[in-house]
């Protein structure tokens, strides 16, 4: 046993740092993790909600005051029907049948990705009923008027087929009255309204493939966006690479229970590395963190897709107060990886995304990565992840600009001078901030971003109307 400890002790202290760490860890609890809240990160990307064809359509965003009721009463909805009860109807339907739903009398519920049902059925705490007609869900409509009965129509889009169902209303939810109320009000606001580009430009004449629902602003001559600042967390911005303190200090933050595992340097671009034999955390002067699990990996432990998300929320999680300002969402889940899944997440600002496209990462070659985290795990552990940390904060300024959909479809024409009718199509446009790589303090333009249906992005930047 006293061999045992001693060559312990040697090992660790030649590769890991303090020898008292090899004894500690034979005596910690090895069950100790961070608790992390999977329903923070994975929620809905947007509400809206409409009274019907040719009506506008309004955005419901988490500072809203009827929000949380019209969360809990979509997802009691969606877990009756993941568990197979109370259903009264159901019918499949076709993809563009679901631009039919969304310009009735309807609010609807997306993600910002599929979210596979059994793992939806975890979130919710129900069995998933095994006959289930689909297996992920992308978006959900609530249709209060579906026939003179007390029943509510709940729709599931998939991203390529609709599926239609029929539900008695809750006896403790909102009726079809409460409803009714709440698009009232909505229209009394007079908030900030979208309509649906198919109604906007009629179907027939949409020169390129389009999804049946994405919607765009009506369009004004000056809409007020604030002025969002994105610096790098101060605790890498003020840091002395030649202080032992300092490094301890970032290595508590960012590593937690690991920092007395690993060694620690500085690179020759001045970024900070942290490593043992399985094990590197890297962190650059811009923001950008890079972890890399180095030993192999059993590829039968890919495991499910919650087991997964789990892991990687568990790691987000340890680090995520470093992110100020921001909300953190998934945005991305790919499953056709062999042995691990792939999820990226990204960050809201004042309601609004924000965007990173073709951000570069050091891997020794011409690479980018398109979200704020991109994160690779499977059921036991977090394998790899790139992650732009960044501070938000909202300036003084504000910024006119015109949102009007003409721009869009002008610009990105002309700034992308290789695009045609034939090469382009549109799965969403989305009103974001651009971020770019800098290690300075950056004010965030507001962007139109363009996603097509083949994971292209093509971005414009909006107008903004000076001196005013």
């Amino acid at each position: 046993m006293t061999s045992f400890i001693q060559v312990g002790i040697l090992w660790n202290y030649q590769n890991e740092g303090l020898p008292t760490n090899f004894l500690w860890n034979i005596f910690a609890s090895s069950n100790k993790k961070v608790p992390s809240d999977i329903s923070d990160y994975v929620k809905f990307f947007r509400i809206t909600a409409t009274e019907g064809y040719d009506e506008s359509h309004f955005i419901i965003d988490e500072t809203h005051e009827h929000y949380d009721k019209l969360t809990n009463e979509v997802l009691y909805y969606l877990s009756n029907l993941l568990e197979g009860k109370e259903i009264l109807r159901r019918q499949i339907y076709h993809e563009e049948d679901w631009g039919e739903v969304v310009v009735k009398k309807s609010f609807v519920f997306e993600f910002k990705t599929i979210v596979n049902t059994s793992t939806l059925a975890a979130l919710l705490n129900v069995e998933s009923n095994e006959s289930q007609e689909f297996n992920g869900v992308y978006k959900v409509a609530l249709l209060p008027r579906i026939d003179s009965n007390n029943n509510i129509g709940l729709y599931v889009y998939d991203g390529s087929r609709t599926y239609g169902y029929v539900l008695p209303f809750s006896e403790k939810g909102l009726s079809r009255e409460k409803y009714n109320d709440i698009l009232i009000s909505l229209e009394e606001d007079d908030g900030y309204s979208y309509v649906v580009m198919n109604e906007w430009m009629g179907i027939n004449k949409t020169p390129y493939r389009i999804k049946p629902d994405i919607l765009i602003p009506r369009g004004s001559a000056s809409e007020d966006f604030p002025d969002i600042i994105s610096t790098v967390p101060q605790i890498i911005r003020d840091i002395d690479t030649t202080s032992k303190e300092d490094l301890e200090k970032i290595a508590a933050k960012v590593l937690g229970s690991d920092k007395e595992r690993l060694t620690w340097g500085v690179d020759l671009d001045n970024s900070i590395v942290f490593r043992n034999p399985s094990k590197t955390y890297k962190i650059h002067r811009d923001g950008l963190m890079e972890y890399k699990y180095l030993s192999q990996y059993d590829k039968a432990d890919k495991g499910s897709e919650i087991e997964a998300l789990h892991r990687a929320i568990e790691f987000i999680a340890k680090v995520a107060d470093l992110v100020k300002g921001a909300e953190i969402y998934l945005s991305g889940i790919n499953s056709d990886k062999d042995g691990y899944y792939t999820f990226t997440f990204d960050y809201k600002v004042s309601q609004r995304p924000v965007s990173f496209l073709e951000y570069p990462v050091n891997t020794g070659k011409e690479a980018f990565i398109n979200n704020a985290i991109e994160i690779n795990a499977n059921k036991k552990k977090v394998l790899s992840c790139y992650w732009i940390l960044k501070e938000f904060s909202v300036g003084s300024n504000t910024l006119k600009v015109r949102t009007y959909p003409f721009d869009l479809l002008d610009d990105v024409f002309k700034k992308y001078d290789h695009l045609n009718f034939y090469n382009f199509s549109v799965k969403d446009v989305i009103t974001s901030y651009d971020a770019k790589y800098s290690k300075n303090e950056e004010h965030l333009k507001p962007i139109w971003l363009i996603e097509t249906m083949d994971g292209r992005n093509f971005t414009v930047e909006m107008n903004e109307i000076k001196g005013e």
